[in-house]
C-alpha cells in the first residue's frame, strides 16, 4: 500500500533539485502539476485568466523563494493549497465565495481567534453529525478517503471491493452530505481538504 505521508523518492529528488536551482526540475514540476492546478483553480473561479495568472504568480514565487522553502509532505497538496490561498486573496474570487470563505482575520485579535475556532468547531461537528447519518459503507469510504488520506484504489483494496464500487459509494456519500449540510460543493471540498 502506498505511503501518503511522504513524497515518493522520484518526486523528492525533483523537489530537491528544484530547490537547488535546477531549471529542468522546475520545468518538470510545472509540467506535472499545471493541468491539475488549472482544473482546481477553475472550480474556485470562473475566470480562467485569473486562474492562469495566479498559477503563473505561484510558480514565479516558488522559483524566487526556492531556497527558503520548507520540506513538504506532498508537492501536489502544497501547490493546491498555495493556489487556493492566491485565488482567495483575489477580490473577484473572494466576492464570489464571500459566504464560504471569510476574509482573513487579524491573527493577534484574541476574540476573533476564539470566534474562528468556535466556527470551525461547529462546522466540524455538523460534518461529523452528517457523516453519522450516512449508511455504514458510505461512512467507511468517507473515513478512508478523506480522514485517512487513502486513494480510491487503496480504499477499494482495504474494503475488499472493486474501484467502481468505492467510486459509487463515495459519489453517493458526497451527494447525501451536500443535502444534509445544505452547503455548496466548494465548502464541502474545503472541509475535506
Amino acid at each position: 500500500m502506498p505511503q501518503h505521508d511522504t513524497i515518493p523518492s522520484a518526486d523528492l529528488t525533483v523537489w530537491e533539485d528544484f530547490k537547488r536551482g535546477d531549471r529542468e526540475a522546475f520545468a518538470q514540476l510545472y509540467q506535472v502539476h499545471v493541468h491539475k492546478l488549472i482544473a482546481y483553480g477553475n472550480r474556485l473561479s470562473s475566470e480562467q485568466s485569473i486562474v492562469k495568472d495566479a498559477i503563473q504568480d505561484l510558480f514565479m514565487e516558488l522559483w524566487r523563494s526556492r531556497e527558503q522553502l520548507q520540506p513538504v509532505r506532498s508537492i501536489h497538496f502544497y501547490l493546491l493549497g498555495a493556489l487556493r490561498y492566491k485565488l482567495m486573496r483575489n477580490a473577484k474570487v473572494r466576492m464570489r465565495y464571500h459566504a464560504e470563505v471569510p476574509d482573513q482575520m487579524d491573527p493577534f485579535n484574541i476574540e476573533v481567534n476564539i470566534l474562528e475556532r468556535e466556527t470551525a468547531s461547529q462546522q466540524q461537528e455538523r460534518l461529523r453529525h452528517a457523516i453519522a447519518q450516512l449508511p455504514r459503507r458510505q461512512q467507511e469510504v468517507i473515513n478512508l478517503r478523506f480522514f485517512q488520506n487513502c486513494s480510491t484504489e487503496d480504499a477499494a483494496e482495504i474494503m475488499g471491493v472493486n474501484y467502481q464500487s468505492v467510486a459509487n459509494l463515495l459519489h453517493r456519500a458526497i451527494l447525501q452530505l451536500r443535502e444534509y449540510l445544505e452547503i455548496g460543493i466548494i465548502l464541502l471540498s474545503f472541509l475535506f481538504s
